[in-house]
């Protein structure tokens, strides 16, 4: 009995280790890993970024705001932290990430719209296995809202059961996960072109806010303000006829956006009127832009920003 009690020690230990190798290799590859679900996470642990303005927001932020443009217009160095598929409070997360790795930005350029002041449905959870155990502050500020328990945090490889392509990729196998994607300081430019087809599906657009996310992004706002964090908030362009069948909601929209404006003294621009808005060449869903106009919403914006900036007697960016 003595002797099959040590054997069945020996072999928990040794499978104990092996786990701790395979979680060591799986998660110090997808560290060092281009994919685009953790290449941000990356920059952040890996390229000592040191920017003056930060781009936030969700797909909406991550692919029609060029950093290349706004930086070579501005004379910024900027970097997108855009969160494909979530809301303001993976975006706060993010950011609160980049704070506890990087320094502080002089510039946040705050994409809003109705989309954003909601909570995140689990949509790319995965995105936070690699960092899970390195920084526990992001676990402890995800662990409910995203359903990690300790075992995710403290035994090794449970994170990622159930995540198969995940460890293909950390394991350095191919995976049909994962494919090229050029990306430039954040910034992803999709070259596609106009398809109306969820568009013509939706008859009505309404305008509403969760209020955990309304709490999350005003606490985000109020810590800017207290470090000196210049903050301009953006209505970036839909396409004019998504926003046409948001009816009366439009104006509740940006009646409760102005709020928050006024409350923090942080301005707002607003393009959901632009000509841009108007031709569908410059969108490939009624959301999102594509290469074609984002590049030329980003060359307004990079304008309006400078004027604004360097007009402003107290502007921190001078």
């Amino acid at each position: 009995m003595r002797r099959f009690i040590t054997k069945l020690a020996i072999t928990a230990a040794a499978l104990f280790v092996l786990a701790y190798a395979l979680d060591w290799m799986i998660t110090n590859n997808l560290r060092h890993s281009d994919a685009r679900m953790f290449h941000t996470y990356n920059a952040i642990l890996n390229d000592d970024l040191q920017c003056d303005a930060l781009v936030m927001g969700s797909s909406r932020g991550q692919v029609q705001y060029s950093t290349r443009i706004l930086d070579s217009i501005v004379g910024l160095n900027s970097y997108n932290l855009g969160v494909d598929g979530r809301c303001i409070d993976a975006e706060v997360t993010i950011y609160n990430f980049y704070r506890r790795h990087c320094p502080k930005p002089k510039l946040i350029i705050q994409n809003i719209d109705g989309g954003t002041l909601f909570m995140s449905n689990g949509y790319e959870r995965e995105q936070y296995l690699p960092y899970l155990r390195k920084d526990n502050e992001l676990y402890n500020e995800i662990k409910k809202r995203e359903d990690f328990t300790w075992a995710d945090h403290y035994l090794p490889l449970i994170r990622y059961a159930g995540y198969r392509e995940i460890i293909k990729k950390g394991l350095g196998l191919p995976s049909k996960m994962f494919r090229p994607t050029n990306i430039d300081k954040g910034f992803i430019a999709v070259d596609k072109e106009w398809d109306g087809t969820v568009y013509q599906t939706i008859d009505t657009l309404a305008f509403s806010v969760d209020t955990e996310a309304v709490a999350i992004f005003d606490r985000y706002l109020q810590q800017c303000k207290q470090e000196g964090i210049e903050v301009v908030m953006v209505f970036a362009p839909y396409y004019i006829g998504a926003t046409e069948k948001m009816d009366s909601a439009a104006d509740s929209m940006f009646v409760f956006y102005q709020r928050f404006a006024d409350r923090y003294g942080y301005p707002i621009l607003n393009y959901t009127y632009d000509s841009i808005s108007f031709d569908t060449l410059n969108f490939y869903n009624a959301n999102h832009l594509n290469r074609r106009g984002a590049e030329q919403f980003s060359l307004k914006l990079a304008h309006d920003l400078k004027s604004l900036l360097y007009k402003s007697s107290d502007c921190c960016i001078k």
